[in-house]
This record gives C-alpha cells, structure tokens and sequence, in this order.
C-alpha cells in the first residue's frame, strides 16, 4: 500500500528544494547584472561583433566614410578630406568638435589615426579584423582613443559594430523610426 503522507511529504521537500536553488540562481544572476551596470562600458575596451561577411567586404566597407557616418549615427559625420584622410565631425550637446585623421591599413585591420598635441594623443580609432571561427564570417572588434572619452563610449562602439554588421548582412540598419512603439506621447518633444 502507498504511503500518500510520505509521497506529499518527499514532493514538498522537492519543491522547497527547487525553490532554494531558483532564489540562488536570481541572486546570481542580478550580482552578475549590477557589476555589469555599475562598470560602463569603455571605448578602449575592444567590442567585437562577428559579421557574415569576407575580410575583404568588411575592410572595404570601413574605408567608406559614407559608411562610417551612417554606423556611427546621428552624432557624427564622417567625409574624405585628403587621400587616405577622412575629418570626423561630432555633434553632441550643441558643440562641434571636428578631426582629421589619416587612414592606416595594418596587419591587424585600420587604424584612423589623428595628429598628436603637445599635451594630448590625438585620436586614434583602431578596427581589427580577423576570420571568425568554423568558417562563419569575420570578426570584427572596434577600439577607439580620443581625447574626449564622452564622445565616443563603448556602446557606441558597439553600437557602430551592430550596425555594420546590420548593414553588410540587410543592406540597412535596424530601426524603431516610423513604428509606433517608437511614436512620441503627447507633451513629449
């Protein structure tokens, strides 16, 4: 005969057991989430993305300061000033810096490397390119050094690596423009 008192009392046991081990699996899981949201991310640490693309594609597609403007986003436009010379030009809180930067094909992908002040490094923004793994595209991994760290952040070297990878793969870059999530509510500017 069965014991219902020892099957209820075992698979109470259980469930207080799996409850346990989910209460430690979230508080891992948030300790994980508030170290990464307590450290921003940095320029200087590289982001890479893997794009499903030839390294030639992809060193052709970041020699296009077209291209350049359109990954790095509304905030900077990107244009050719000299052979193998492009000037960036940020626009961020009603205030324009602009660089020229020369165009350094190295062994590791491009470097974009701006002029040194006495007192400063010029800017220096450092594109790796390197075959992916198993055969699956290239990776890309982007660095940038300038100046002014508050213009160009890891998510938004991050973000210019999304959207190169969007756009050698789509042909365009994602966007919430014109849906109506993205639709602004009444008294928004």
């Amino acid at each position: 005969m069965v014991d219902f008192s020892r099957v209820v009392d075992n698979a109470s046991r259980a469930v207080n057991n799996a409850g346990k081990a989910v209460n430690n699996a979230g508080q891992t899981v948030g300790g994980f989430v508030r170290r990464a949201m307590d450290r921003p991310l940095d320029a200087r640490r590289p982001q890479t993305v893997t794009v499903a693309a030839p390294r030639a594609q992809v060193m052709q597609f970041w020699r296009d300061p077209e291209n350049l403007t359109r990954v790095f986003g509304d905030r900077v436009r990107v244009e050719t000033a000299e052979v193998n010379h492009v000037r960036w030009t940020w626009e961020v809180a009603g205030t324009t810096t602009t660089w020229d930067t020369r165009v350094d094909v190295t062994e590791e992908g491009l470097a974009f490397v701006g002029e040194d002040d006495a007192d400063t490094p010029g800017p220096r923004v450092v594109l790796a390119i390197a075959d992916a793994p198993r055969g699956l595209g290239t990776e890309m991994t982007l660095r940038a050094e300038v100046p002014a760290p508050e213009l160009v952040t890891g998510a938004m070297t991050f973000t210019a690596l999304y959207r190169a990878r969007a756009l050698m793969q789509t042909g365009e870059i994602p966007t919430l423009q014109g849906s109506p999530s993205a639709r602004k509510f009444e008294g928004e500017v």
